[in-house]
């Protein structure tokens, strides 16, 4: 029995516990079993970006519960249920609640990732893209409710298309997004990448560490197209390392990841490794192009 909540907030600011909205829906076997949405008085400051998004004013808050009313409500509806939310943003701001949170959580973006890989390409797995290639109706992007069902929808239809339930997929996103395997049947991540020997950069050896906004692979292929050679890990001879979003729940309580610890390591001992952003990384590839 495929049974799920899905969870969608809206912060009032770029702190995680300013929440203004919060949407969720409880789905058994592709239906909507129940939903519920509530304006949040976060009791902070509104920043014009976030209210640019989302459109949620302190105005529209003023009457609201506080987050300390509802989090009795949120409670019942995660009770021993597998969580889910698109992307990681909702799931940090709920350990910041429940810090020992014992449920799973699916991040339906992985599935995304992993389903429809080859559907999006380098072009991003935001919500509103997914829903149209889906052909699921969203009426208001960035309202929490809205979003919180379109992605429940998106997942229905991730269990539909690969024919697998909820725990394979609970298992499939801690695995790379290609899937390759040796003689023996152990998965090998396909990543690795020699850079094209005709590249501006040819002679850089590139690792990557966290969650890029685009696939892996295809950072991989950028990369070497420009001369970088891709491996798996950080070395000696590694001399860039490109930084994405980190999931803090997998950093077992450290702030950096694994990588990034041994590369700040081998820059202390004189070796020349540079530590980029997504964003400086594609700047530099298209600077090198």
């Amino acid at each position: 029995m495929n049974k799920f909540v899905v969870i969608d907030i809206e912060t009032a600011n770029p702190d995680l516990l300013s929440i203004c909205q919060i949407g969720i829906v409880f789905f058994e076997n592709g239906q909507i079993v129940t939903k519920w949405e509530t304006l949040v008085n976060p009791q902070d400051y509104f920043d014009p970006m976030n209210v640019y998004i989302h459109g949620i004013t302190a105005r529209d808050v003023k009457d609201a519960p506080i987050l300390s009313d509802v989090v009795p409500i949120i409670k019942e509806f995660f009770s021993n249920n597998v969580i889910c939310s698109y992307g990681a943003f909702d799931k940090a701001a709920m350990l910041r609640i429940f810090p020992a949170l014992p449920n799973q959580w699916l991040d339906i973006m992985r599935v995304v990732r992993r389903c429809w890989n080859d559907k999006f390409g380098d072009k991003g797995y935001g919500l509103a893209k997914v829903s149209r290639f889906l052909k699921i109706k969203q009426e208001n992007h960035h309202n929490a409710l809205d979003d919180a069902i379109v992605a429940g929808h998106i997942l229905n239809r991730a269990l539909s298309e690969s024919n697998e339930d909820l725990n394979y997929w609970l298992e499939r996103i801690k695995k790379p997004l290609h899937l390759e395997y040796d003689e023996n049947g152990n998965i090998l991540p396909k990543i690795k990448r020699q850079g094209n020997p005709d590249g501006l950069l040819y002679g850089e050896v590139i690792v990557f560490t966290g969650e890029l906004s685009i696939p892996r692979h295809i950072a991989a292929e950028k990369a070497a197209s420009v001369g970088c050679d891709v491996v798996d890990g950080v070395s000696k001879k590694v001399t860039l390392l490109v930084k994405g979003i980190q999931d803090k729940s997998r950093l077992a309580g450290k702030e950096l990841s694994n990588k990034e610890i041994k590369a700040q390591t081998l820059i202390s001992k004189g070796y020349n490794i540079k530590i980029l952003s997504e964003y400086d990384f594609l700047r530099l590839i298209a600077e090198n192009s």
